[in-house]
């Protein structure tokens, strides 16, 4: 079909393209082969009047009109995608699905977790994909590749529907027997403590970290860096050092470890995860229920 010039057949290829940046991995995605993509991309460079792909050393890279119509492209994809999906009509009970969706190790533990429990009597046949949440997750969310993202709010992505999933408050954690008495740390504590803190990528600065400099003007002397939430309350069983993290998951360890939940005696920013998704798939009546079972698990689990 050609719509003013163009075949739109060649949307896919374009769409691969982009996103791949290499005719050779693009032509595989979409099974056509070198030669087909090669000749897709000659054809959409003289539509479009760019280069689209240039050669910048042992890569290609897109050129600034192709960024901006990466989105489009992807978006106009979805949403055909969407459109030919049938009835809206979800029966979990008979429902044969996979939905992928992007979390912190956090958000499993004290939510994911129940969530597939849930989904195991109510939805047999669903299957649940988890990912981790990257530097790439929130693009990966644009890009119509994930059903759902849980994220903490401050990280929201502005293009794409979101909502409230749940609240939860920041405390501290210290090994009982290296620790000083009591249930609250000071200011002043906290400050000269050593830490071991989350860190989901190499350099990556969290939001809390930016926080505390904003409101205290200072830094946290860290002495481990760790990419996973559940092994810092594990890590300062045994130091001196302590560890922040949300109080819900602190109360799953000090069930089980030698450790003593401190309460800040200072004020700390709320935690506020929130569920965000593609503006396309909001009608999406299998997204819709999931979505509701998130609420329904999410608003059963204590603060």
């Amino acid at each position: 079909m050609n719509f003013k010039g163009l075949d739109l057949n060649l949307l896919v290829a374009l769409d691969a393209l982009l996103t791949e940046c290499s005719v050779t991995t693009a032509a595989r995605k979409v099974h056509l082969s070198q030669s087909a993509m090669s000749s897709a991309l000659g054809r959409l460079r003289r539509h479009l009047r760019d280069p689209l792909l240039v050669t910048v050393g042992r890569r290609m890279e897109r050129t600034a009109y192709a960024v901006e119509l990466a989105g489009a492209v992807r978006s106009i994809l979805l949403q055909i995608d969407s459109s030919f999906k049938g009835p809206a009509a979800f029966e979990p009970a008979r429902a044969k699905r996979r939905f992928t969706i992007a979390a912190s190790d956090y958000a499993v533990n004290i939510l994911l977790l129940d969530v597939q429990r849930s989904c195991a009597e109510r939805a047999p046949d669903v299957v649940l994909e988890i990912l981790p949440v990257t530097h790439d997750t929130v693009g990966a969310l644009g890009r119509g590749e994930l059903d759902l993202l849980i994220i903490p709010d401050r990280y929201r992505q502005p293009n794409c529907p979101a909502e409230p999933l749940f609240e939860d408050r920041l405390v501290c954690v210290a090994a009982k027997d290296c620790w000083r008495k009591g249930g609250s740390i000071s200011l002043q504590a906290f400050k000269t403590a050593d830490h071991v803190v989350y860190q989901p990528d190499p350099g990556h600065v969290i939001a809390f970290d930016a926080w505390l400099h904003e409101h205290y003007r200072f830094e946290q002397t860290v002495k481990l860096y760790l990419s996973n939430y559940s092994l810092l309350p594990q890590a300062i069983v045994g130091t001196h050092r302590i560890a922040t993290l949300p109080a819900r998951l602190a109360r799953q360890y000090a069930s089980t470890l030698p450790i003593r939940i401190l309460k800040p005696a200072f004020s700390m920013p709320p935690m506020v995860e929130i569920l965000q998704w593609h503006p396309v798939t909001s009608d999406d009546a299998g997204l819709n229920w999931l979505r509701a079972l998130l609420h329904e698990v999410s608003s059963a689990v204590p603060l």
